[in-house]
């Protein structure tokens, strides 16, 4: 039997706040954040005024996306060291995610004039004077950080993604390379050179860009996704169509019989929906696909009542999805042999609640579940709160890849879609909520063929 570990041991050793931020620290250096939220909250209980251990708990959290854990500890370390302004620049990261911009954006300046040669403390304060909407403000704050801090691949980024928004191609394409450059590995640039591409007119070198990134790439669902809009624009439908058409990959199932402990259907979509509503982590939340609407991103950590079983029954119906995908020429039918594992979240919207076009790029299948429907959207009258599928990120869109449809969700319906298919919803007006369970598979890290 092995051993325990070096994070192990460091939490048994009570007091022992100089060995658990040690081993905190290394573990958010693998991105273990698990362990190191472990460690660093362990450092923070030995020594409740060890300001860097709360910080370090608050960025393990937010990592995981338990916001509001991050926030707890990011509070604390702010009230800990009120005039430390890389408490105040992570804090303001968490509020911008919170959508507290107002907030965010003084903590942000406030760190930004307390380090004025710490290049992502400015980085972060462009970025909320972007997120509030002057563009072009933002995009001189870029410039800067691009002149003085040339070798920094972050600054070409973003300033590359404004010029192309505001028009300046040559510019941006100039930026993104650079950015590429710097570091490869810079995904957000590459897609964003792809999409300057395609709105050039320059699907050939977008086409050519993309497939230069697979085959650096294990796996990656935007490889994907882009690729299919490249075909579609060159003209080549059917070849992206084989991959891409969600009326040739959707399945339908619709849940007959509740779980034990449930007496039908009804009652068990009721209690998933007070679960969500009763959920201490539901929150709204930036930088998703998601407006007008509160999520859970961690709906299955530590899950309980009726998510448990749903979660059973949806793998289940995910596995004769990749059963019947087993060998056939799509990109599932080499990847269902690689070692999958489930994570989940949910999204509660009430009126005017929608989200906009998007894939979920590291998954392989994704699976929406619908507890709650609005009557409006039962009815299937318009297209108010539908489930749609083919349009594409606007960054994407000069040519339609394909063209769209969309399902009107009723209670206890699974949609199942290979994870790169473009989808969104359609805002709603009504009083009732709408209520989805959105889960992904994913493979393993070094089991994606």
């Amino acid at each position: 039997m092995a051993g325990p570990t070096a994070v192990e041991t460091a939490l048994a050793v009570a007091g022992a706040s100089a060995t658990l931020m040690d081993a905190a620290t290394a573990a958010a250096g693998r991105r273990q954040w698990d362990t190191a939220a472990r460690a660093f909250a362990a450092a923070a209980q030995a020594d409740p005024g060890h300001a860097q251990a709360w910080l370090g708990l608050g960025a393990a959290a937010l990592e995981q996306k338990r916001y509001p854990l991050a926030l707890q500890a990011m509070s604390q370390a702010r009230r800990l060291m009120p005039q430390d302004p890389y408490a105040a620049t992570n804090l303001a990261g968490l509020l911008r995610v919170l959508g507290r911009m107002d907030e965010a954006l003084a903590l942000a300046t406030e760190a930004a004039t307390n380090l004025p040669d710490d290049p992502l403390v400015q980085l972060n304060r462009w970025l909320l004077e972007q997120d509030l909407g002057r563009l072009d403000a933002a995009a001189e704050g870029y410039s800067t950080i691009a002149r003085r801090w040339p070798q920094l691949p972050a600054g070409h980024h973003h300033l590359g993604h404004a010029r192309l928004i505001q028009g300046r191609l040559a510019e941006a394409e100039a930026h993104l390379r650079e950015c590429l450059r710097l570091d490869p590995r810079q995904d957000a640039a590459y897609q964003t050179l792809v999409g300057l591409f395609l709105q050039r007119g320059e699907a050939a070198r977008a086409l050519a860009l993309v497939d230069t990134h697979r085959r650096q790439r294990a796996y990656d669902g935007y490889d994907i996704a882009l690729r299919c809009i490249a075909l579609r624009t060159l003209g080549r439908t059917e070849e992206a169509a084989a991959v891409d058409d969600s009326r040739r990959w959707l399945r339908v199932h619709q849940l007959e019989q509740a779980p034990a402990g449930w007496s039908d259907v009804p009652s068990f979509n009721a209690a998933i929906l007070q679960h969500v509503q009763t959920h201490p982590e539901l929150g709204a939340h930036r930088g998703q696909a998601t407006h007008n609407g509160r999520r859970i991103e961690n709906l299955l950590e530590n899950a309980s009542g009726p998510i448990t079983p749903l979660a059973w029954w949806i793998l289940d119906r995910l596995r004769e999805y990749l059963d019947w995908m087993r060998g056939r020429p799509h990109p599932l039918g080499r990847l269902v042999d690689a070692t999958l594992e489930l994570r989940g979240w949910a999204v509660l919207m009430h009126e005017g609640g929608y989200e906009t076009p998007h894939i979920h790029p590291g998954g392989l299948l994704s699976a929406v579940y619908y507890p709650g429907v609005p009557q409006v959207v039962q009815r299937g009258e318009g297209d108010a709160g539908r489930l749609c599928f083919g349009e594409p990120d606007p960054l994407f869109s000069l040519d339609v890849p394909q063209a769209p449809f969309g399902i009107a969700p009723q209670p206890g319906m699974l949609v199942i879609f290979p994870s790169w298919h473009w989808h969104h919803t359609v805002p709603f007006s009504s009083t009732q909520p709408r209520l989805s369970l959105a889960f992904d598979l994913y493979p393993r890290p070094g089991t994606a063929r």
